[in-house]
């Protein structure tokens, strides 16, 4: 249409129509959002083509005129462009979260899921917001040394829960239609209340990130600092050249990544009840590995493959972020005869790439981890370009996530944990009947949960709480 271009056609479900219109135009499908070039990469080959291969010129991101430059400052890691500080800052990240460092953080993960099970032990309803808090409280554990929150009404939790609330609806799409009519910058705050919202909420972040790293920072100089993120960071600021607002923005960026691993937990607590058989098969594995006298563990990762199968399956079936987060392109360039432009917007279609049948076979949309164990019971090779992973939802590129080492253990050991101590089952009408839940999703922006249930947990051994209790008293 004309100014708008092809604006009007998009969802809320958007990954849902990329993904039929790979099936009508192909593995790459352009768009005109209002005069911006988009285009949408729907296969494995194309974005690993365009975001791994030639990633040097597809690293950047859009303006995220009010994500990143309104609301963070120009500050937030995970939106900014492909810039001098955000190669510092991504090699500072990198050098503290890289896989050979995650056994720092398994004493504070192991206590977290030990709280989980006690809490949805007491108040199995509040289960969702059991995962919410054992997610927020692991990572804020990690990066600023902080004691476990107490509830989800923490006040640490509910101005994070306030910042991402604006964050992921900011840096969609769609999010503001400032990001595709820059002139409407123009317009006085009082006539546009985005902007003001903007203004008044911008310095409230900086001086809550900037407060808790100072926080740490002044007890490592005294030397009575935990070990966190925030910590390693404080000893990496001179060498990565980073100044203290950077890096409280750099360790905030990756404070918030926990609604990721809460959402991707609520996904796996309907995919048990939708698919039984699995949770079966985990529930056998975990009594072989584990037996039934004391909790997994995070040393028991080795063992337990079927529970890894699960969390790349997860990560796959219903990926939180299914489009992620869009990069744009710095230079002109050529693709299979395609001319893409120089400021073009790319987005990997990452729910369609992960359901793809050629990839994952006919029954691509189902919940299913044998598919990732091979003949011999071992882990199978995963499909290439997807670094072993056994899907793209950690993104492509130099913008894959630095944290994802962190949030797959935790969700390795969350699931674990859940399935030894519960079996999982649909809740019950007011009939009495079992309800048939959906994979009816709730779209936040960037991140996508499911439609809550009031899922039924039965304690699958008798003195579970017992063996629970003694496990915190060790820890």
């Amino acid at each position: 249409m004309p100014i708008v271009g092809n604006l009007l056609q998009l969802s809320q479900d958007a990954w849902l129509k990329f993904t039929d219109w790979k099936h009508v135009y192909g593995p790459i499908v352009y768009l005109n959002l209002a005069g911006q070039d988009v285009i949408v990469l729907n296969t494995l080959q194309a974005a690993a083509d365009l975001l791994d291969r030639r990633a040097s010129i597809y690293s950047s991101r859009p303006r995220f005129e009010v994500a990143c430059n309104m609301l963070t400052e120009g500050m937030f890691f995970v939106f900014q462009g492909y810039t001098d500080r955000w190669r510092r800052m991504r090699r500072a990240a990198h050098e503290s979260l890289h896989s050979g460092l995650m056994k720092n953080y398994h004493p504070i993960q192991t206590l977290e899921t030990a709280i989980l099970l006690k809490d949805m032990v007491k108040a199995p309803h509040d289960w969702d917001k059991h995962l919410r808090r054992t997610a927020a409280s692991t990572v804020l554990s990690i990066t600023y040394g902080l004691p476990p929150l107490k509830d989800v009404d923490d006040p640490s939790m509910a101005t994070l829960e306030n910042f991402l609330g604006k964050i992921v609806r900011a840096g969609y799409v769609d999010g503001f239609l400032i990001e595709l009519f820059p002139s409407l910058m123009r317009i006085p705050a009082l006539l546009a209340p985005w902007k003001k919202e903007a203004h008044e909420w911008a310095p409230q972040f900086t001086g809550l990130f900037e407060g808790l790293y100072a926080g740490v920072k002044e007890k490592v100089l005294e030397g009575d600092a935990r070990p966190s993120f925030s910590a390693s960071m404080v000893e990496k600021q001179i060498k990565f050249d980073l100044n203290d607002k950077e890096t409280a923005w750099l360790v905030g960026t990756v404070a918030t990544a926990y609604e990721t691993i809460s959402a991707t937990m609520a996904w796996f607590m309907l995919a048990m009840v939708l698919y039984p058989e699995a949770q079966r098969k985990a529930h056998k594995e975990l009594d072989a590995v584990v037996g039934r006298s004391r909790l997994p563990t995070l040393d028991d990762f080795e063992s337990l493959v079927y529970i890894q199968a699960m969390v790349k399956e997860i990560l796959r079936w219903h990926p939180v972020g299914p489009l992620g987060v869009q990069h744009r392109s710095t230079e002109d360039d050529v693709y299979e005869g395609y001319f893409i432009p120089k400021g073009t917007i790319c987005i990997a279609n990452i729910w369609g790439i992960n359901r793809d049948p050629e990839l994952w076979g006919p029954d691509a949309d189902q919940f299913k981890p044998d598919r990732h164990i091979g003949s011999d019971g071992k882990l199978a090779p995963s499909p290439p370009d997807t670094k072993e992973e056994g899907h793209v939802s950690f993104g492509f590129g130099r913008r894959i996530c630095v944290g994802r080492h962190l949030g797959r253990n935790s969700l390795f050991l969350n699931i674990a944990s859940v399935l030894w101590m519960f079996t999982v089952k649909a809740p019950l009408g007011p009939d009495g009947q079992e309800v048939v839940c959906t994979e009816k999703s709730v779209d936040m922006g960037l991140v996508v949960r499911p439609q809550e249930y009031d899922y039924r947990f039965e304690l699958r051994i008798p003195d579970a709480e017992e063996i629970l209790n003694s496990h915190e008293e060790v820890l």
